[in-house]
């Protein structure tokens, strides 16, 4: 006997319906709950938002707010994307501002311990880092946009009391990110993870590196400078932290200048005796300008050296055998396919980059370098900043310039002709009816009527041989 039932989706349970909303994405659950009530009221299940993860789309700051609405204390992560992407080259300024008003209603509903905001717009006069809840643990700012960034101070200015639990931050791809900012950064007490990625300005003053990596940062486990602008010194600073495990450098920056004044990352940078880094397990150093130097200096000063990657640099492939003889256990990737690591054996979360990108350097190109350093070329200009201290807190730059040396030409040997080859130079003798030239004055005496003889007149023949 036929049943006169007609399947609806209103006609399931509660838990029923809970349980398929829970294989949809939370934009969709968003949309499904416009249907009814009762959709609407299963959209709010607490289970359903434990983590907000929201990047599959572009919400606009209407829909982020009622998103938000459906938050409650057991809502740890939020993950949003703007539309830095989406707008780009269609817009100047800024179009999706998130507002200090939406973040209020995160801090009011949440205890929130993950915050990842990316390729937003961000109005930095009116969305302050105040404004950001204090209770996250990770926040992540990858490809933010920042317009209207205060000048005189940093826009993480007293962010080590605004949020003291930060352990994680990501800030690859943001170019507003200035080094002054290095220092209010490096006073989170349990900062373990920094990403700077991408933030070209990195490295242009290095007086700021110098001061947070020496009294900053004794937290630091993993930092990720590539495709900044540091140099040899920036590197020794960080190298030197007690606890840092992964030291991610890349010199593409630095190739893409057309510039020989440009101070690049070489084997000064790990190559220092009196340096160690006992802990550090990876080291990055692609694109850069390293050399066989490095590798042999592994031994003494990283003995905890688990993977090193080291593609588009200097290092030769007689130094990666001489590096895999010595170190049997130890991880290379380099240009060398049959002394590289398989990539299949290399964590994901050791980041490191599966396409690699090689960089030419625009300055040195192959086919352009000779073989022999010309003599008479001038020497690189270093500048570097010397760090003194003064008393308990207090420290003093110095500006140390290291000027070229110019060295002299060596003149060319002169070897004397033998004097057989030198044909005597004979003198022929004057005549003695030709008479000398005059000086002026004795032209001046014998025109004033003065009968005294010039004193040319006194010279004789010395052929004559009446004398």
């Amino acid at each position: 006997m036929a049943l006169n039932y007609e399947p609806h989706i209103l006609r399931l349970s509660d838990d029923i319906l809970l349980q398929i909303m829970s294989f949809l994405k939370l934009q969709d659950i968003l949309t499904v709950a416009q249907v009814c009530r009762r959709l609407e009221k299963i959209s709010k299940d607490r289970t359903l938002w434990k983590e907000a993860d929201l990047r599959s789309r572009f919400l606009t700051h209407a829909e982020l707010e009622v998103a938000v609405k459906c938050f409650h204390r057991g809502t740890k992560v939020l993950a949003s994307t703007g539309s830095v992407k989406l707008l780009s080259g269609k817009v100047q300024e800024n179009t999706e501002c998130l507002s200090p008003a939406l973040f209020e209603l995160v801090t009011q509903f949440t205890d929130l311990e993950t915050l990842i905001l990316e390729e937003h717009f961000i109005n930095a006069s009116i969305l302050t880092y105040k404004c950001f809840p204090p209770t996250f643990k990770h926040l992540s700012m990858e490809n933010c946009k920042l317009i209207n960034v205060p000048v005189k101070e940093s826009y993480f200015f007293n962010m080590a009391s605004q949020t003291p639990n930060l352990e994680s931050l990501n800030l690859n791809g943001c170019l507003w990110f200035e080094d002054h900012s290095m220092m209010a950064i490096s006073k989170c007490p349990k900062l373990k993870i920094l990403r700077l990625r991408g933030c070209a300005k990195v490295g242009t003053c290095a007086a700021y590196i110098f001061l947070s990596a020496r009294f900053g940062f004794e937290n630091i486990e993993v930092l990720d400078l590539r495709e900044t602008a540091i140099s040899d010194a920036e590197v020794r600073a960080f190298k030197s932290k007690p606890k840092l495990k992964r030291l991610y450098i890349d010199g593409r920056l630095h190739r893409r200048q057309d510039s020989d004044e440009i101070d690049r990352v070489t084997d000064r940078s790990i190559n220092t005796p009196e340096e160690y880094a006992p802990h550090l397990e990876v080291l990055t150093l692609t694109n850069t300008e390293v050399s066989d130097v490095t590798l042999r200096h592994l031994a003494h000063s990283m003995p905890n050296l688990q993977l090193m990657d080291v593609r588009g640099s200097k290092v030769t492939e007689p130094g990666v055998i001489r590096l895999k003889t010595e170190f049997s256990l130890l991880r290379v990737v380099c240009d060398f396919p049959e002394w590289t690591v398989d990539s299949s054996l290399i964590s994901p979360d050791w980041w490191i980059d599966r396409d690699f990108i090689f960089q030419d350097d625009v300055k040195r190109h192959p086919s352009s370098v000779s073989s022999s350093r010309d003599a008479t070329a001038e020497p690189p200009r270093h500048e570097r900043i010397e760090i003194i201290d003064v008393g308990p807190g207090m420290v003093r730059l110095r500006r140390i310039i290291d000027r070229p040396f110019f060295p002299l030409p060596v003149p060319p040997e002169v070897v004397p002709e033998p004097a057989s080859r030198q044909p005597p130079q004979l003198q022929s003798p004057r005549p003695v009816d030709q008479e000398l030239p005059r000086s002026p004055e004795s032209l001046r005496s014998s025109s004033s009527g003065s009968s005294s003889p010039s004193p040319l007149d006194n010279i004789q023949n010395p052929r004559d041989p009446s004398v």
